[in-house]
């Protein structure tokens, strides 16, 4: 459920049913290429030239159709290079103003959660949308998290009776730079 609710948050932004200005979707090609590209960033802010293929993302061109402290360096990727990709795709006139400077990273302290410890993803995905939507984290929480889990199913079940995003998925066509054929893993 997980990575069909992140492609229906991807989808629900791309066809501008709602507009995130919190929040950026990307899909796990994007995220394993901005971690490579940040080995060879390695600190070098002037002779760093960012690759043309996350240029293509930051124009919105792909996807085809967007605290322990242990996960900081993973985040630092995203919070260092996004910036750099967002004023790369900036026209000339505004890119020469455009100061890139990394991204805070800041956690949102909460009391012990998730006091079963199956409802991990479920959480995810809703801390997720409250984010995107505004939302005061403290909505989620262990008395209403069934409830969350069929609200999740329920937005899948629409989805998949949503004509619009059926048509999307039928056309989909794989990235650029995203294997051809499917690979038989068998």
């Amino acid at each position: 459920d997980m990575d069909a609710m992140m492609y229906l948050f991807r989808e629900k932004t791309a066809l501008h049913r709602w507009r995130p200005d919190r929040v950026a979707f990307m899909n796990c090609l994007f995220s394993n290429q901005i971690i490579t590209a940040y080995g060879k960033f390695d600190g070098n802010r002037k002779g760093y030239k960012i690759d043309d293929n996350f240029l293509d993302y930051g124009r919105g061109e792909l996807p085809y159709h967007g605290s322990t402290g242990s996960n900081n360096r993973v985040v630092e990727v995203f919070a260092v290079l996004i910036p750099r990709i967002v004023k790369d795709v900036q026209s000339p006139e505004r890119k020469k103003d455009f100061n890139v400077k990394q991204y805070t990273v800041s956690y949102v302290p909460m009391r012990g959660l998730n006091m079963s410890g199956n409802d991990c993803g479920a959480y995810s995905l809703k801390f997720i949308e409250c984010h995107l939507l505004g939302l005061d984290f403290s909505l989620v929480n262990d008395e209403n998290i069934k409830e969350a889990r069929r609200k999740i199913a329920y937005d899948l079940w629409e989805a998949a009776n949503d004509e619009v995003l059926q048509s999307r998925i039928s056309t989909f066509k794989p990235t650029k730079r995203g294997p051809v054929k499917p690979v038989d893993l068998g």
